[in-house]
């Protein structure tokens, strides 16, 4: 059996991220443009404070026809465990089950997911850059605002998922010359096959919390290992409920997740983008 080790400096945690700032925020876009960003999937999801009608989802589903002519219909299934005090009480379970429409474009990298609470935009690979990203994003809520109405909103959230393909070098991938987020481990425990790791941090100046995961993923490319870099950064209080104010949020977690990625990279990283 064939076994992946990763770099020998296992035994160092990096992170250069400092989102604690309240000082005002810095608006500039530092993420160069890459020839191969390695973007997998973008998100921007809007979560509504109350459900609607099943029948008005159905209906604004069939508005976004002309874009997304492929359309599946999905089911979200939450699980809701009660656990009793007493020891002779039966834990009871509770499930909602809530239906929706999963739209997509011809070739199936644009998507469009409709939830009776929900409203989410994703791109798949290839990503065509976040101004493409943005305006049809901006497309798709005019639709949805025309047919729906105004909704209070629940929570705001944008999401990347990066996939960072690194060559091998034997068995052996030194993930640490590439990547500044990874675990820490003592010495005594011997080589790393794998991990996955998270932290939860605060992006003060705009209200917003950032979740970042990085873990080993199975690698698509032989002789490569590959590894993800997924952000999430989301607003749930003080929302904005106005268009143009949702639109300026999310420029401004633009910059911030763009801003993390970076933090996350070492420069021959970026060389593999570029290639």
């Amino acid at each position: 059996m064939n076994h992946l080790y990763l770099g020998s400096s296992r035994n160092r945690a990096k992170s250069n991220l400092d989102l604690t700032s309240s000082s005002p925020p810095d608006t500039r876009v530092t993420q160069p443009s890459y020839k191969h960003p390695p973007i997998t999937e973008a998100v921007i999801e809007i979560s509504f404070a109350m459900p609607m009608d099943s029948s008005e989802v159905d209906k604004v589903s069939n508005k976004f026809r002309s874009h997304y002519p492929q359309n599946q219909k999905v089911q979200n299934v939450k699980v809701a465990v009660r656990l009793p005090a007493g020891q002779k009480e039966t834990p009871k379970a509770k499930f909602n089950r809530e239906a929706g429409h999963r739209r997509s474009s011809s070739d199936m990298t644009e998507l469009l997911v409709l939830w009776r609470s929900a409203f989410v935009v994703s791109q798949l690979a290839p990503y065509p850059g976040w101004d493409a990203f943005f305006q049809r994003f901006v497309r798709d809520w005019k639709v949805w605002k025309r047919v729906m109405g105004f909704q209070p909103i629940g929570r705001l959230g944008v999401r990347y998922i990066n996939r960072i393909d690194l060559p091998l070098s034997g068995h052996v991938v030194e993930h640490e010359t590439f990547l500044n987020v990874y675990p820490k481990l003592p010495d005594i425990l011997g080589p790393v096959g794998a991990y996955a790791v998270q932290a939860v941090l605060p992006i003060e100046d705009i209200g917003c919390r950032l979740t970042l995961n990085s873990a080993v993923v199975p690698a698509p490319i032989l002789g490569h290992a590959s590894f993800v870099i997924d952000q999430d950064i989301a607003k749930e209080v003080d929302l904005p409920q106005s268009d143009e104010a949702i639109y300026e949020l999310l420029n401004e977690i633009r910059v911030r997740k763009n801003n993390v990625f970076e933090a996350c990279i070492s420069d021959r990283a970026r060389e593999l983008f570029q290639r």
